[in-house]
């Protein structure tokens, strides 16, 4: 048994005229950190007038069945209008691939999801699978802020707001357009399946681009709250600076040392440690200061760059990232 890692790229040749073509890559996570790393394509999800936003930034990793999943994003890039309705999930895109898509029902009917970015991973009682969607800059027309979408297992299955904080839901909030979780963006998110528990999630943020730089959230599945922040640092203590789109994954691993490894989108990996005292602390709190990065930090070491074509160049972004122990 080893882990692999997942991602899926945007449209391939950039041309929706033939669909859009997604292509899945599979490579080996390395033990320590390494040069490169090389992918091998598994599979290509053409989505064709399916959605508007066709770009699947969610990858999760059913731990019952083992098999991944994706879930579009909310919106067209740099377009304030329209959020699009369909939100779909594409099961089945690891190997062997067998690619299948459902449209959960809107619970309720108008609910419309925030944000241009979205992370996904399975997890909770029963098992659902969660969506993360965030809006990392103003410039858009959109505020700055994150949140929290429910997707049951059932086919088709629903999709609702996860909102049981504060005040209650606000039509903007139903609407997409205010977040549940505002000035806090995050666009990846991991859920532990070894030590299940309502915070036992985290989200993640690499980019520079909403003010605070790069940064985990403790997520509460209950409610869709977001943590204070937890700031990620190198190796050398120095706060880590990185700007770009994330994805972020658990090995769900039992009978080893779980790890946490973070994504960027011209493919990246990143071992982060130190986060355990943060996620073991009760609730939406914030770990010991005697712990073992500090309260309210963890460390970000490069673990290698997976070489996927056109990423470095930026003409594709590979922006879902899972792990799957195969």
């Amino acid at each position: 048994m080893a882990l692999y890692g997942y991602t899926i790229g945007e449209d391939r040749d950039q041309n929706t005229s033939n669909g859009k073509q997604l292509d899945v890559y599979r490579f080996l996570i390395p033990s320590a950190p390494t040069t490169s790393i090389t992918p091998t394509l598994v599979g290509t999800v053409n989505l064709a007038g399916t959605v508007t936003t066709a770009d699947l930034e969610g990858l999760a990793t059913n731990p019952t069945t083992g098999r991944v999943s994706a879930v579009n994003e909310a919106r067209v890039t740099g377009s304030t209008t329209p959020i699009d309705p369909t939100v779909i999930a594409v099961n089945n895109v690891d190997q062997p691939f067998a690619s299948a898509t459902v449209s959960p029902t809107r619970t309720p009917s108008n609910l419309l999801r925030f944000g241009f970015e979205s992370g996904a991973d399975f997890g909770g009682q029963p098992t659902a699978l969660y969506n993360i969607s965030g809006n990392k800059t103003t410039t858009t027309g959109v505020p700055v802020g994150s949140s929290l979408y429910k997707i049951t297992t059932a086919n088709p299955g629903t999709i609702s707001l996860v909102d049981g904080f504060g005040a209650p839901t606000t039509a903007a909030q139903t609407q997409g357009t205010q977040p549940t979780n505002p000035g806090k963006f995050a666009d990846g998110l991991a859920i532990d399946n070894l030590n299940p528990g309502r915070t036992r999630a985290l989200a993640s943020d690499f980019s520079t681009t909403d003010g605070n730089g790069n940064q985990l959230y403790k997520v509460d599945l209950l409610t869709g709250e977001l943590s204070a922040p937890i700031t990620l640092r190198n190796s050398s203590g120095q706060p880590l600076n990185l700007n770009a789109d994330s994805g972020l994954s658990f090995t769900n691993l039992s009978g080893s040392s779980q790890r946490l490894l973070g994504w960027l989108e011209t493919g990246a990996v990143y071992e982060i440690a130190g986060y355990q005292d943060e996620l073991a602390t009760s609730g939406l709190g914030l770990g010991s200061a005697t712990g073992t990065n500090g309260a309210g930090f963890a460390t970000a070491t490069l673990l290698g760059n997976v070489n996927l074509p056109n990423a470095v160049s930026g003409v594709v972004d590979y922006e879902g990232f899972t792990i799957v122990n195969e």
